[in-house]
């Protein structure tokens, strides 16, 4: 065993080096994104207002990624459910309480500062359905309906705001979990059709949706209204060709690129450093899912397992959407590029959930997951 973990990075000898590893790594990825920024907004009023409030929120996502990585895994699964309740609450007072932004109400607003509390959920979100897992091993209907219930209380606020772009990061983490778990396919099949109404709903309730699916199919078809999007990143990347126009240069992405500092990071920064520029950072998240699936093949307790792997899956699979909308392989939708978007609670959420991950990583399986998964009466919920 002592072999194993030395492997991982967790074990005596490396018990230091890995996490200071993944901490070094996470704030160089935050700092090119606060690169990223300045360059989207270098031609504005104020060029420096987005990139300094990114590197503040860069600090203080740190701090707290160290944090949580230094509280037991045990602990958060034994308070999972009160852990998810803390940060759902929020999710149904933004309803209320919150401010409307590019026509959405998801933000909280304490001055100058916006809080979106359906980022900072996530973590605690895939605790939840972890959480699940471990105190119904049988798996079987009763398991699969209580994580649907969960998934469908957790994006109904969402949807209202409406925020269908976090809508579809929210399921993917609950397939995560669901997969990794062991669910069945078949029975997630069979599920699936049953949201097949919902969508319908989306549709016919949202116009807009329809129009962007339209758009995407035929940018040319409505070029100043469901297509401009699509076409503003056709015009960006192809500006910034194989080798890019350098810092500080990216005309269209300061010009005609909407959000090019969040919804379109990738497109705005493959202006600025061209095709090769933005291999390191594709290749940076498949190192970053490599060693979280690696990480979890070395867990102890199959409740760490199944979080390193979800949460893990959640992130990359983000990027990977985002990628995918700003290369005009998907629809456009408001998907940030963890790390390198703007916005502090999209950072803070991916920071808490690498920290989570370093805590489960280093956990002693034996003495924490496998007690949780059998429901020991002395300290459990």
């Amino acid at each position: 065993m002592k072999e194993k973990n030395s492997e991982s990075g967790i074990g005596a000898s490396g018990k230091m080096t890995f996490p200071l590893f993944v901490h070094a790594v996470i704030f160089m990825l935050g700092l090119w994104g606060c690169l990223a920024i300045y360059n989207a907004t270098v031609y504005s009023n104020a060029p420096f207002h987005f990139a300094v409030r990114q590197f503040l929120w860069l600090v203080i996502g740190m701090a707290l990624m160290f944090l949580s990585s230094q509280i037991p895994f045990r602990f958060y699964i034994r308070w999972a459910p009160w852990l998810a309740c803390i940060f759902f609450v929020p999710l149904l007072l933004v309803l209320f309480l919150g401010v409307k932004i590019n026509g959405m109400k998801g933000w909280f607003a304490f001055g100058s500062v916006f809080i979106q509390p359906s980022e900072i959920a996530k973590p605690f979100y895939i605790l939840l359905l972890c959480w699940i897992f471990s105190r119904i091993a049988d798996g079987g209907a009763r398991r699969n309906i209580l994580i649907v219930t969960v998934l469908v209380l957790w994006i109904a606020p969402i949807v209202l705001q409406p925020d269908f772009g976090t809508v579809i990061i929210y399921v993917s983490g609950m397939l995560a979990v669901y997969l990794i778990g062991g669910g069945s396919i078949m029975s997630l099949l069979v599920g699936m059709l049953a949201f097949i109404p919902a969508c319908m709903w989306v549709i016919h309730e949202k116009p807009y949706v329809l129009r962007r699916l339209v758009g995407f199919i035929d940018p040319s078809s409505d070029p100043s209204g469901s297509g401009w999007h699509i076409l503003q990143f056709q015009y960006t990347l192809a500006r910034g060709g194989f080798f890019g126009v350098d810092w500080g240069n990216c005309l269209w992405a300061n010009s005609y690129l909407p959000l090019s500092y969040s919804d379109s990071a990738f497109a705005s920064l493959t202006e600025a450093v061209g095709f090769i520029g933005v291999l390191p950072v594709i290749v940076g998240f498949a190192i970053f899912a490599y060693a979280g699936f690696r990480l979890a093949t070395r867990a102890d307790s199959d409740i760490s397992r199944i979080f390193i792997c979800s949460m893990t899956s959640m992130i990359t699979f983000q990027a990977f959407i985002h990628i995918s909308v700003n290369v005009g392989l998907m629809p456009p939708t408001g998907i940030t590029l963890p790390m390198f978007s703007y916005g502090g609670s999209s950072l803070v959420s991916t920071m808490l959930g690498a920290g989570i991950i370093l805590s489960a990583a280093r956990e002693d399986g034996k003495k924490a997951g496998d007690r949780e998964r059998t429901g020991d009466e002395s300290e459990g919920v």
